[in-house]
């Protein structure tokens, strides 16, 4: 009996240490991203993006969960279909960028600029948004911590 417990704790601890705990961002994702202003349906989360100048960039659908994005610019940037739940997306330029069907469950959104950029069908359900700037916002279907948002929808919305 002693011999097969023993067998077990061998094996829990080996597999414990040899475990990868790698639940990062895909680092040839982040080089394309740099390289070509686009990368679609990438991973990139728990990226450090911070301070990184991305206008115009084409994210769509990719994973950005618990990236660092402070102050980064993504002004006119496509984040279509993308995920940012738990990003840090204090001081961010998200000027003029489609956020359509975009979740930012959970994520940390202060003094950050949202002018003029649609959100179309958008998750900020327990989104920390403070000092945030929301002029001219196309919120349209948008799930907010008080309900849903429908202030920017159009008759055939």
């Amino acid at each position: 009996m002693l011999k097969y417990f023993l067998s077990f704790i061998y094996i829990f601890f080996f597999n414990l240490i040899s475990y990868n705990y790698s639940f990062s961002y895909n680092e040839d994702d982040l080089q394309k991203l740099l390289k070509y202003n686009e990368c679609v349906n990438c991973d990139l989360s728990e990226a450090d993006l911070r301070k990184i100048n991305l206008v115009g960039a084409n994210l769509e659908g990719s994973n950005l969960d618990k990236a660092n994005l402070w102050r980064a610019n993504l002004e006119n940037a496509n984040l279509k279909n993308c995920s940012f739940v738990g990003a840090n997306l204090r001081r961010v330029n998200l000027q003029n960028t489609n956020l359509d069907n975009s979740s930012f469950r959970w994520a940390i959104i202060r003094n950050a600029l949202m002018d003029g950029a649609t959100a179309k069908n958008a998750d900020f359900r327990k989104a920390g948004i403070k000092k945030t700037s929301f002029k001219n916002v196309i919120l349209c279907n948008s799930n907010m911590k008080y309900g849903i948002d429908n202030s920017g929808c159009e008759k055939n919305d």
